[in-house]
């Protein structure tokens, strides 16, 4: 009997292994192949304009190009600047129409349904349509807003409101986003621990602030980190709708990444910033783990 029951664990192990092993060899390939070229290449001086240059090692010389490149500095500090207002806003609308979801009103369910249309639409398509609507002849915003005696505004032609732009469509394509994750979270909490809040005694302003919000940090500080690393990687809505203008006001780290790798040929820069790039968010994603795990240290 024993014979026949480790006979059958190890032919469930084999099993396993010849499904994983060479998936997990394909997935290795295909990522680290890409990652290793990257980082080979941003050794190295290369411009595809120039090919009587070559291939010509240099070093660190790309990394130190880019902290004396006042562009790059531009384009991060336009990047953080869009990931911090972007994603915290994304994260207290969601979290807000969660709460509100929450319920089994009648109608919820199809409110849920229309919400999280946004979420569906490519986001070239998503930046299309906000490109027209914020139009500064023919748009809908302008429009709406000669209704009530305020004249047009330059949305994407300002130095003031190109960014503000940009952050409105990204709220409104994955703040729905936001919500779904938080309103999986809220839906998954255990009943026993609001009925013992009750016993307790607890209002519900403590109760959301002493069992709701202490349950729910895990999936809060996961889905603000995916975020946050996709909104790092912003190019679609740039590209479509200001093209880093105007003067660099909206140039994200994405974007001067492709400007220099397909319009100034310098892939070998271009490369050394994508590096860069990685590490940053690398540095960030170590601090939202770490934050992660104090949190679930201090609730166990």
């Amino acid at each position: 009997m024993a014979q026949s029951v480790n006979k059958s664990r190890t032919t469930k192990r084999n099993t396993a292994l010849a499904l994983i092993v060479p998936t997990s060899i394909i997935l290795a390939v295909i990522n680290l192949y890409p990652f290793f070229y990257a980082l080979n290449l941003s050794f190295h001086r290369w411009n595809m304009a120039r090919p009587a240059r070559g291939y010509e090692f240099v070093g660190l010389a790309n990394y130190a190009t880019a902290f004396s490149d006042p562009r790059f500095l531009n384009s991060v500090s336009r990047t953080i600047i869009f990931v911090v207002f972007a994603v915290s806003i994304e994260f207290l609308l969601g979290f807000g129409i969660a709460f509100v979801l929450n319920t089994n009103l009648k109608g919820m369910d199809l409110i849920r349904k229309i919400v999280i249309i946004p979420v569906m639409v490519m986001p070239i398509v998503a930046s299309l349509i906000w490109f027209y609507m914020f139009n500064q002849r023919y748009g809908v915003i302008n429009w709406a807003l000669g209704l009530i005696g305020v004249p047009p505004q330059a949305w994407l032609t300002s130095k003031t409101l190109a960014m503000p732009s940009l952050i409105i469509a990204d709220v409104w394509q994955w703040t729905p986003f936001m919500m779904l994750v938080i309103l999986a979270g809220l839906r998954s909490l255990p009943e026993y621990v609001y009925e013992a809040a009750q016993i307790d005694g607890l209002s519900k302003w403590q109760t959301f602030r002493r069992v709701t919000v202490p349950l729910l940090t895990p999936t809060i500080l996961i889905i603000v980190l995916l975020r946050i690393m996709d909104a790092f990687k912003l190019f679609d809505l740039v590209y479509t709708m200001t093209t880093g203008g105007p003067a660099g006001s909206t140039e994200t780290l994405s974007y001067y990444i492709y400007i220099q790798a397909f319009q100034f040929f310098e892939l070998g820069y271009a490369a050394a910033l994508a590096i860069l790039m990685l590490i940053l968010i690398i540095i960030i994603s170590q601090i939202f783990i770490r934050w992660l795990y104090k949190g679930e240290a201090a609730t166990a």
